[in-house]
């Protein structure tokens, strides 16, 4: 299995593995109108849980995003499964200025932009 995107911080301990998805987070399932792609969901677990156990703490306690498009809307969800963050999240593509898509990005890793 191959990642889109590997971030690393080892000062901080973490590491956040993220797969890209160009389709909508969201469709509609067996009983609700708006669900997360089961398919996707279990990609990013099954990844996760197959770096375990091999010598890199970073790999057992790694974090897992699913990374969506948007246009107008934001979903930012997680849920916790043996050890690993899964999160699943949108940036939207309609702000009106790059400065403002960086932001959303530096935002969802937890960091401030810097002030220009």
């Amino acid at each position: 299995m191959q990642t889109d995107l590997v971030l690393e911080h080892r000062d901080a301990q973490r590491r956040i593995v993220i797969d890209t998805k160009f389709t909508k987070i969201l469709h509609s399932g067996w009983h609700w109108d708006a669900t997360l792609k089961s398919p996707y969901i279990y990609q990013i677990y099954a990844y996760l849980r197959s770096q375990e156990g091999q010598g890199d703490p970073l790999a057992d306690q790694a974090e897992g995003w699913l990374l969506h498009p948007s246009i107008g809307r934001s979903i930012d969800e997680f849920v916790e499964v043996q050890g690993h963050s899964l999160r699943f999240v949108t940036v939207d593509l309609a702000v009106p200025q790059v400065k403002q898509f960086r932001t959303q990005l530096l935002g969802l890793l937890g960091f401030e932009p810097p002030v220009t």
